[in-house]
């Protein structure tokens, strides 16, 4: 799958996601995972997992973003091309 299609196809999860949904973004070949979910001002919430780095800790890097650019940048950021999407 070429990432132009995956930045296109998240970019569509994202402006079409309900408040009861959420969106799992993992790394094909790394322990990393990212959970998305929209909160009721309609900002995107966005939880990074990275086993390798996390391994003792039960805090997570939680963000919060007011658009789905920021969301993709920060998707690209952590990601590069390497990611698959699912829904939940």
């Amino acid at each position: 799958m070429n990432s132009g299609w995956k930045e296109n196809d998240l970019s569509k999860k994202l402006i079409s996601l309900d408040l009861d949904e959420g969106i799992r973004i993992e790394h094909q070949s790394q322990p990393k995972k990212l959970f998305i979910n929209r909160n009721a001002c309609g900002n995107f919430v966005a939880q990074f997992i990275d086993k390798e780095k996390n391994q003792n800790s039960e805090i997570n890097n939680i963000q919060y973003f007011s658009s789905d650019v920021e969301v993709l940048e920060y998707v690209k950021s952590r990601f590069n091309k390497n990611f698959s999407i699912s829904l939940y």
